[in-house]
């Protein structure tokens, strides 16, 4: 082969050198690529621990689908757990003890991809519905499951844009009900039968501001009629008035270092904040304008709904699957409880 080689013109020699060494390096690239998506998706399943004292974390239940990537967790009236596919749509119903997970009939069908999930007063759920799991798509609206499992459509924006990127939902203490649009860097308010929706409040602006904002979070404080709101951009914790949507900065995340990256948020009866910090796969509470770390770390802690007296449920969602398909998620898919041990 070498006297071959050496019987060719110089062009000749170069283009086949070129040759040559461009698939050896292609097939080093490849050989590095699949050993590098081999050892991503052979990780073992991250078991969160607490990480304060007086309390203890757990597996709740897994769910029964390869695909589930539990986005948003609530809690029923009576003491039921219900998720929801970002995927497929699927909403899972879950026994109080874990212990039997029924996927609910006709959900696929009517749901495209479970963002956000809320009861309301009547015992029915509210779905804030992506339409599309695709992470290039937009749009979406609020959907309604009776107690007895039928769909209906609830509540939609009606100007010329819509809802752009809805995410999370709460209602109040009259029940009106309130979502977020990181889209739109909105939080919107509805009725409590889901008309006259009005852009409510909107991310205070910051000079200089090159992160954008992105109202991720909602929870109601019955303590003092206000809504919680996180930015998963800004890391900000905001608390805003029912009454006039005056609002103030409960926390605001400094510096580059373990940005808590926040999305979902719950509180208790007796006004502590929870929330899901997914940037950093932990729950935190807030104490005094102070991050307390819970537990941790989670696969993707995407949301946290607190049960009383002293529980609370979180998503391991393991997003990332979504955006990079090649990398698979950690099956199965589950929900993790932590006991407060009575605080």
């Amino acid at each position: 082969m070498l006297r071959n080689l050496q019987s060719l013109n110089r062009p000749q020699r170069v283009l086949v050198f070129i040759l040559l060494f461009g698939g050896a390096l292609l097939a080093l690239l490849a050989v590095s690529a699949a050993l590098i998506l081999g050892a991503l998706n052979s990780n073992a399943r991250l078991i969160a621990l607490p990480q304060t004292q007086g309390v203890t974390v757990r597996e709740f239940t897994v769910l029964p689908d390869n695909e589930a990537y539990p986005a948003a967790v609530a809690v029923a009236p009576d003491g039921r757990v219900y998720t929801g596919s970002y995927k497929t749509g699927a909403i899972y119903a879950i026994s109080p003890d874990g212990a039997q997970v029924a996927e609910v009939p006709g959900s696929r069908e009517a749901v495209g991809a479970a963002a956000g999930l809320a009861f309301a007063p009547d015992g029915s759920l509210l779905i804030v519905d992506h339409l599309d799991a695709d992470v290039r798509t937009s749009g979406g609206l609020v959907k309604r499951m009776t107690s007895d499992g039928q769909f209906a459509d609830f509540a939609t924006i009606s100007d010329e844009r819509g809802f752009v990127l809805p995410h999370e939902i709460t209602l109040d203490g009259q029940g009106n009900v309130y979502v977020s649009d990181r889209g739109r860097d909105e939080v919107w308010r509805f009725n409590p039968d889901g008309s006259g929706g009005v852009a409510w409040w909107q991310s205070p602006t910051e000079a200089g501001n090159r992160r954008g904002y992105d109202p991720t979070g909602l929870a109601y404080d019955p303590t003092q009629d206000t809504i919680i709101i996180t930015d998963g951009a800004q890391d900000i914790i905001y608390r805003v008035s029912v009454a006039d949507a005056a609002t103030d900065v409960l926390y605001q995340h400094t510096g580059q270092a373990d940005a808590p990256g926040f999305d979902g948020v719950t509180v208790t009866s007796n006004g502590v904040i929870y929330v899901a910090a997914l940037g950093v796969n932990r729950i935190v509470r807030l104490d005094n304008g102070v991050l307390l770390p819970v537990a941790g770390p989670f696969r993707g802690a995407s949301d946290v709904a607190h049960a009383p007296p002293n529980r609370l449920y979180v998503t391991n969602f393991d997003q990332f699957s979504l955006v990079v398909p090649a990398i698979g998620p950690r099956l199965p898919f589950a929900l993790d409880v932590i006991e407060l041990g009575g605080s």
